[in-house]
C-alpha cells in the first residue's frame, strides 16, 4: 500500500471512533443517569459522589468539614433537580447542617469524647457563630445535668476541656462555682467568683457576676448562722476579705458573725467603720446600740486567749509558713498553710508517702484553681492523718502536679484547718490549735 491510502484508512478509523465513543456515552447517561466527568471539566459526577459523605460521630476535624461541604453540595443538587427555589434550598441545606453539626456534638458529649467535641465547637466558632451559639446551650445544659446528678469526674473533665481555651466565658465559670458549692467548696467559690470578676467586661457581665455572688454569700451566711456555725462563717468573711471581693454588706455580716462568737472588740471596731456607710451605716449604729459599754476600768488579763492551745513548729518558707502532716506510720510531708484553699493539695510523691499504707480511695475529680490556672485533680480520702498531736479521720485530699520545690509537698488547707481554731505565732513560729 502506499502512504496515502493509509493516512485516508486512518482518517476514517479516526472518525468512527469518535463517533462510536460519544453513541456509547450518550447511551449510558441516558440508561444510568449518571454524570461522568468529561475531559472539558464537566462535574455533575462529583457532586453525585459526594453525596454518600455523611457526618458522623467518630468523624475526625477534617472529615466533619468536608462532611459539611458535601451534605450542602448534595442537598442543593437534589433541590435543584426538583426545581424548588434556591432560597429556600439554601436555608433548609443550612438548618441540615446545623442539625447534623448539633447531633454530633450531643454524641461527642454523651460518649464522653470532650476533646474531640470541643475541637468541633472551636472550628464552629471559627466558620459559623450560629452553630457555636447552638453548641453553647447543648454545653451549658450538659454542665447542668452533670451538676445535678453530682457526676463530678465528667464534670470537671468537661469543664476544664472548655475553660483551657475558653477561660474568661462567665457562663460556664458561673456553672463551677454552682458545682463547687454543691460539693460545699465554699472558698473554691469564692476563687472562682474572683475568677468570673476579673473577666466581667460588660456592665452586665459585671451585674451578673456580682449578683451571683451575693446570692451565694446571703445562702451560706443563712446556712452557717443557723447551724450557729461562727468559725466557718468567720473564716468565709475573712477569705472574702483576702480576696479582694468584701463589700459594705458583707463586712456588716462578718461584724455580726464575729459578735455572735463573742469577739465583741472585733464586731465593735467593724460597726464603727460602718456608720457612714449608706447601706449599712443605720443597721451598724443600732448593733453598737445593743452592745452593753462599760465605763469601768477595764481589767488587763496578761493570759493569752490561746493558752493551753496545742502548738506546732512550723519553718518559714519566704513569706509563708509550712508544717508537718503526718500519716499512721509518721511519715511526713511538709505543706504550705494556705488559708485560701478550700481543700489540702499535695504532689503525686508527697501523696504516696502519705498513701504508704495504700488505704487511701478515690473520691472524685474537680477542678482547682491555683497560680498556673484552673487545673482538674484527683481527690482521695485518706483514712489516717496526724496534724501534730491531733488525728484527721477520713481526710480528703487532692492530688495535683506540684512540683515539690523548697522542699515543700503541697498545700494544708481549709478542709483541715477548718477543723480547729488556729492562729500563726511569727514571733516563735509555731502553730496554735485548739478545738472549735
Amino acid at each position: 500500500m502506499n502512504s496515502r491510502f493509509l493516512i485516508a484508512i486512518a482518517f476514517l478509523t479516526g472518525i468512527g471512533g469518535g463517533w462510536f465513543g460519544k453513541s456509547w456515552l450518550d447511551w449510558y447517561q441516558q440508561t444510568f443517569g449518571t454524570g461522568i466527568t468529561t475531559a472539558a471539566g464537566d462535574n455533575q459526577g462529583t457532586a453525585g459522589n459526594d453525596a454518600v459523605s455523611t457526618y458522623s460521630p467518630f468523624a475526625t476535624q477534617s472529615e466533619l468539614s468536608q462532611s459539611s461541604r458535601s451534605s450542602q453540595t448534595n442537598s442543593t443538587v437534589n433541590n435543584t433537580q426538583n426545581n424548588y427555589p434556591q432560597q429556600g434550598s439554601q436555608q433548609s441545606t443550612q438548618r441540615s447542617a446545623s442539625t447534623s453539626i448539633t447531633d454530633t456534638f450531643n454524641k461527642l458529649l454523651k460518649d464522653r469524647r470532650y476533646f474531640d467535641a470541643m475541637t468541633l465547637f472551636q472550628e464552629q466558632k471559627q466558620q459559623n457563630e450560629q452553630n457555636a451559639v447552638e453548641l453553647k446551650a447543648s454545653l451549658i445544659n450538659e454542665l447542668e445535668h452533670l451538676t445535678e446528678v453530682s457526676n463530678n469526674n465528667d464534670f470537671s473533665e468537661l469543664v476544664e476541656n472548655y475553660l483551657s481555651v475558653y477561660y474568661d466565658d462567665i457562663d460556664v465559670l458561673l456553672l463551677l462555682a454552682d458545682f463547687n458549692q454543691a460539693n460545699g467548696s465554699y472558698l473554691e467559690v469564692v476563687n472562682v467568683f474572683l475568677l468570673a470578676k476579673t473577666y466581667a467586661y460588660s456592665l452586665g457581665d459585671q451585674d451578673k457576676v456580682d449578683n451571683r455572688f451575693k446570692k451565694f454569700v446571703m445562702v451560706i451566711d443563712g446556712s452557717y448562722t443557723g447551724q450557729k456555725d461562727w468559725w466557718s462563717l468567720m473564716n468565709l468573711y475573712a477569705h472574702i476579705d483576702t480576696s479582694g471581693l468584701m463589700t459594705s454588706t458583707y463586712q456588716y455580716r462578718q461584724a455580726l458573725a464575729h459578735l455572735r462568737s463573742g469577739d465583741e472588740a472585733f464586731a465593735i471596731e467593724q460597726f464603727n467603720q460602718l456608720l457612714n456607710d449608706s447601706l449599712v451605716g443605720e443597721s451598724a449604729a443600732k448593733a453598737l446600740s445593743g452592745l452593753t459599754i462599760t465605763t469601768e476600768a477595764p481589767i488587763i488579763v496578761n493570759t493569752s486567749p490561746w493558752e493551753g492551745a496545742d502548738s506546732i513548729a512550723l519553718q518559714k518558707v519566704g513569706n509563708q509558713y509550712a508544717v508537718n502532716l503526718d500519716n499512721s506510720r509518721q511519715d511526713s510531708v511538709n505543706l504550705l498553710i494556705d488559708t485560701g484553699a478550700s481543700m489540702t493539695a499535695v504532689s503525686r510523691e508527697s501523696f504516696n508517702t502519705l498513701n504508704a499504707s495504700g488505704d487511701a480511695v478515690e473520691q472524685d475529680r474537680r477542678v482547682f484553681r491555683t497560680a498556673n490556672g484552673l487545673v482538674q485533680a484527683t481527690v482521695f480520702s485518706v483514712p489516717e492523718l496526724s496534724l501534730g498531736p491531733h488525728r484527721l479521720q477520713n481526710t480528703q485530699i487532692a492530688v495535683i502536679d506540684f512540683d515539690n520545690a523548697r522542699g515543700v509537698g503541697g498545700l494544708l488547707g481549709m478542709n483541715i484547718l477548718g477543723q480547729f481554731r488556729f492562729h500563726i505565732d511569727q514571733e516563735r513560729p509555731q502553730l496554735l490549735l485548739s478545738k472549735n
